[in-house]
C-alpha cells in the first residue's frame, strides 16, 4: 500500500501546518484554495486519513469534547512529514499530473518553502521538455498506414499541443515569479 491520491498528499501538508480533526480539514478542502484543486468528498476524506494511519504518516490522538463523543485529531508522524517533502520536492512525470498534482506542491511549497518555488517550476519546466521531446522524437518515425496509425498520430500530435502549452504556461509563471522578486 502507498499513497495513490492526491488528495493523500494534501492532506499530509494540511497536517504540516497543523494538527486537525477530519471534518477541520474537510473545510479546508472546501472552502480553501486547496478545493480548487482537488475535489474531495466527506467519505473520502476519512478513508484516506484511515489510509494514512495504517501507512503510519500520520497518528490521531483522541480529544474529549464535554457531553459529546471524543473526536480525533490527526497529526503528522516524522515518516509521514519525511514522505511529504521529500514528494513536495520532485516535479511531476507526466504533464497530465500538472493540474493536480503539481499545483498542490506548487501550494505547499509557497506556504512552507517560498524560498524553493522558483526551483520547483525550474525542475518542472526540464521534466515537461525532457516528455516533449520523447513525444517529438515519436512524431518523427514514418506514419504507419491504417485508422488505427491514423488516430495514434492524432493523439499523439493533441498530446505535443497540450506539452507545448503547459510549458509556455510554466515559463510565464516563471518569469512572473522572478519579476515578483525584484
Amino acid at each position: 500500500m502507498y499513497i495513490s491520491e492526491p488528495a493523500e498528499y494534501a492532506i499530509l501538508g494540511l497536517l504540516e501546518s497543523q494538527p486537525m480533526h477530519g471534518y477541520e480539514m474537510f473545510q479546508q478542502f472546501k472552502n480553501g484554495a486547496l478545493g480548487q484543486i482537488v475535489h474531495l468528498e466527506m467519505s473520502q476524506m476519512y478513508a484516506f486519513l484511515k489510509k494514512l494511519e495504517r501507512l503510519m504518516y500520520i497518528e490521531a490522538q483522541l480529544e474529549t469534547q464535554g457531553l459529546r463523543p471524543p473526536r480525533k485529531i490527526f497529526h503528522l508522524t516524522a515518516q509521514g512529514r519525511h514522505i511529504f517533502f521529500q514528494w513536495l520536492k520532485e516535479p511531476v512525470e507526466r504533464p497530465r499530473e500538472i493540474r493536480i498534482l503539481f499545483l498542490i506542491k506548487l501550494y505547499f511549497v509557497q506556504q512552507f518553502t517560498p524560498e524553493e518555488t522558483g526551483h520547483l517550476i525550474d525542475q518542472q519546466i526540464i521534466a515537461c521538455r525532457n516528455f516533449l521531446n520523447h513525444l517529438e522524437a515519436r512524431h518523427s518515425l514514418p506514419l504507419e498506414t491504417g485508422d488505427e496509425a491514423f488516430f495514434d498520430h492524432v493523439v499523439l500530435r493533441g498530446r505535443i499541443y497540450q506539452t507545448r502549452s503547459l510549458l509556455d504556461w510554466l515559463q510565464e509563471l516563471q518569469h512572473e515569479l522572478a519579476e515578483a522578486h525584484r
